[in-house]
Formats: structure tokens, C-alpha cells, sequence
């Protein structure tokens, strides 16, 4: 098959020579491939996954007569169909396994082979050159390498490229501070809430000249680029759009002008489900390559539209993902982490001196990000021991919040209202709202 030997090729050649490839290779080509691509992997899942040819059967969906996304008719996967059914994608043994938590608080697992890890760092090394990097730059890696995967494929990303860096993880932004200067690291990538703290700690202490940022897993605010840049002399600050599910980088910015995420067509078949008139639904994405765990139009809750105009800014073919207006499920990707209901239902339920209504609020002071309770308060209970039993359960039940809370990656906020006035005659209490980028 074509696509196939395309994506031999692909693997074949080196990173920096792929990324020149990358730049100019000519829309047409890169739709076939993509398309080809595509119904291969339609073939291949019903072949191979318990879980899809049950449900292909289901949707009396004929793989050998698919050949775009809307074949599929109202076939989709979706989050639930991971946490409930991860094992049945399988299509092949897995090596290694990666978790993101879902809604309902039951995590997602994603399963991979080294192979494919290997892939995946050889597509970052890729990134790392269309940025405009090289063998004499040195980086710091800052994402989590805490049971998901951003940690782990920029680090396989940095040994394609054969570029020095250090496996620093999310640890407290300060350390890293401290072996600026001694490494002399030129480029920091890491979750903005975390590179908001360390870009506070240089405007408090001195900043360090610095050639590129990078973020991703989350959000940026919009205030928080063009202050780092001040802060830092000559940095670019771009962001990268990824998720567990993708297994790499779905989507990056090229230049800060890019005004959008260009998607990685080569590994990705992107689509928007159900557009306004604007064009901005719901993402739903094919993974091209993998083949151990290959999500088809997999439904991932984020919503965005795709711009078709040709990047003005770097020129690069791919087509862009337009900033995300937010997700379609209850979820808030914070810098506390994935938080969710019944995440705070487990954290209070058993505070003495509060009623069983609550309300929490993700909100911005200036850029940093700060999670509100609003509690309900007995009279007679003492705030103080309210919120230390509450720090207690997040320390016990949640630590990778309590770790993000205590190196000040985002604050806690404690309002405390008298018991009833929180619903106020609302037959359905909003329980978790994102305030941070309403309008």
C-alpha cells in the first residue's frame, strides 16, 4: 500500500530533514496520504479490535467500503468507551500504559508499544526543529511524568533530536531556576500555570536570556504571553495542543503569529463534530499510526473550530486548530490538574460544619489561577478547622493537586455563605463553573 510505504519513508528520514519536509510538502500530497492513511486504519481495527468489529457490526458499517470519515455515518468513540472498554481496543500486545482521569473520576488508559514511543519522540524531535531549534540548544522538560504522558514523549522527543536537556518533571519551579544559569538552558517546556510560577520567580529574582517556552496540557492566559516575553529577554512563547488520548502532539504553533495549532496530519485525521454556523463543535480525531490502540473519530470534548486558509504567519501546509472555546462535558482542565464534581464531592463530603451544598469556581487573579469554594457554614464551626480538614482530604485523596497547590502553581479561595442562600431556589446547583476566560 502507498500510505503505507509513505509512512516508512517518513520514519526513515531524520528529524531535522523531515521537518524541511514538513514545511513544503504540497496540500494535495498530504490530504492523499491522510485519506489513504485513514482507510487503512478503518480495515486494520476491524480486523484486529474486539471492540470495533462488535461495534462496526453494530452500525452495519462495511470497512472495505469506507473511505472518508462520514462513511462511518454516527460512529463515533468517546471517553466512556475507554474507561469502560480500554482493554477491547486493544489490537495488538501493549508495553506501556497511560492514564488521564474522566469525568465520573474512573481514569482513561491508553495503551502503547515502545515502537510507538519511539515514533512518537522522532514527530516531537520533528517539532522541536520546526520551532526553529538545533543541536546546540538545551532544554528543560517540566511536564508531569506522573502516570500520563506529556513527561515521557518530550523526553523521548529531546533523545531523537540529540539535544541536551534535563528530565526535570513538575517539580517545584524554583529548582529549575536555580540550574538556568549553571546548564545555561535556553528552552523551558512545561504546563503554563507552572510556567506562569517560574516566569514569577525570574521577574522577582532577574530573568536569564532564554530562546524559546513552550507550553501545553492546558490553557495559557491571554495576558500571560506577552508578559513573559517582556520578562524573559528574547523568548518566544508558543503553545502545543496534546492530550493522553492522542498519545503525542496533535497540534502546535509554528510562530506566534500562527493564530492557531497547525495539526500533524500525517498522524492525525481531524474532523468537528455538529458546527455552528461559525464552525466551531466538537473535536473528534483518528489516529493514523497507531496500532496498538487506534482511536477511530474519537470524541474528546474540546471545542474549536479548523481553519482552512494556508498559515499566512510560517506558511506551513497543515491546516490550524482556531484557539478552544472550552469542552462540551463537566471536566476543567486546571493547574490543579483534570477537576471534576465528584472529585470535590469526595473532598467534602466528610467535612464537618458545612452543608451539602458547595460551589466551586475555576477563576483568573491577574494570570494566576485560583480554585473558590463556596461553602455553606454552620453556626458555631470554626472556618479555620474547615479548611484544614479540607487540605487534609486533598493531601490524602488527591495529591497531585496538593503538589501543584503547595509549589503555588494556583491558590485556594474559601467564601463561606449561610446554609440555603447557595441554591437560592434553583432546582440544580451549578456545582463546578470555569470563570477564567468568560467574557
Amino acid at each position: 500500500m502507498l500510505a503505507t510505504l509513505a509512512d516508512k519513508i517518513i520514519l526513515w528520514m531524520p528529524p531535522k530533514l523531515l521537518s524541511r519536509v514538513y514545511r513544503i510538502i504540497p496540500r494535495p500530497l498530504l490530504f492523499w496520504k491522510r485519506d489513504e492513511s485513514f482507510r487503512h486504519i478503518v480495515r486494520y481495527v476491524y480486523k484486529k479490535s474486539k471492540f470495533y468489529r462488535r461495534r462496526f457490526d453494530e452500525f452495519k458499517i462495511d470497512p472495505s467500503k469506507v473511505r472518508k470519515p462520514s462513511d462511518l455515518g454516527d460512529f463515533y468513540t468517546t471517553p466512556q468507551d475507554i474507561i469502560d472498554h480500554a482493554e477491547e481496543f486493544l489490537c495488538r500486545a501493549p508495553h506501556m500504559v497511560f492514564e488521564s482521569s474522566g469525568t465520573t473520576g474512573r481514569n482513561k488508559r491508553i495503551y502503547m508499544t515502545q515502537d510507538e514511543l519511539d515514533d512518537v519522540g522522532k514527530l516531537n524531535a520533528t517539532g522541536f526543529y520546526l520551532w526553529g531549534l538545533n543541536e546546540n540548544d538545551r532544554l528543560v522538560n517540566a511536564f508531569d511524568f506522573c502516570i500520563w504522558i506529556p513527561g515521557i514523549i518530550t523526553h523521548k522527543g529531546l533523545e531523537k533530536a540529540r539535544m541536551f536537556g534535563l528530565a526535570a518533571g513538575k517539580v517545584d519551579p524554583m529548582e529549575v531556576y536555580k540550574r538556568i544559569p549553571q546548564y545555561k538552558f535556553n528552552v523551558i517546556m512545561g504546563e503554563p500555570t507552572w510556567l506562569i510560577k517560574l516566569t514569577e520567580i525570574a521577574e522577582k529574582h532577574g530573568a536569564y536570556p532564554l530562546k524559546l517556552i513552550v507550553g501545553g496540557a492546558e490553557g495559557m492566559p491571554d495576558a500571560a504571553r506577552p508578559w513573559m516575553e517582556k520578562v524573559w529577554p528574547g523568548v518566544k512563547v508558543l503553545m502545543s495542543y496534546t492530550g493522553v488520548e492522542a498519545g503525542g502532539v496533535m497540534a502546535c504553533e509554528l510562530s506566534s503569529n500562527c493564530n492557531g495549532y497547525h495539526i500533524d496530519e500525517n498522524d492525525f485525521m481531524v474532523e468537528i463534530v455538529n458546527p455552528d454556523a461559525d464552525g466551531y463543535g466538537e473535536v473528534a480525531f483518528t489516529t493514523l499510526d497507531r496500532r496498538t490502540m487506534p482511536l477511530i473519530r474519537y470524541r474528546n470534548r474540546d471545542v474549536t473550530k479548523i481553519i482552512e486558509e494556508r498559515c499566512p504567519a510560517c506558511g506551513v501546509p497543515h491546516r490550524r486548530l482556531a484557539k478552544l472555546r472550552g469542552r462540551t462535558d463537566e471536566i476543567v482542565v486546571s493547574a490543579g490538574g483534570n477537576v471534576y464534581p465528584l472529585m470535590f464531592e469526595n473532598i467534602l463530603k466528610d467535612v464537618e460544619g458545612i452543608t451539602s451544598d458547595w460551589h466551586v469556581v475555576i477563576k483568573l487573579r491577574g494570570m494566576k489561577e485560583v480554585m473558590e469554594f463556596n461553602l455553606e457554614l454552620h453556626e458555631g464551626h470554626i472556618k479555620e478547622n474547615i479548611q484544614e480538614r479540607i487540605f487534609e482530604n486533598i493531601r490524602s485523596r488527591y495529591p497531585d493537586i496538593w503538589k501543584n497547590f503547595s509549589i503555588a502553581i494556583f491558590e485556594m479561595e474559601f467564601v463561606y455563605h449561610s446554609p440555603g442562600s447557595l441554591r437560592a431556589g434553583a432546582r440544580k446547583l451549578l456545582r463546578l463553573a470555569d470563570k477564567r476566560y468568560a467574557k
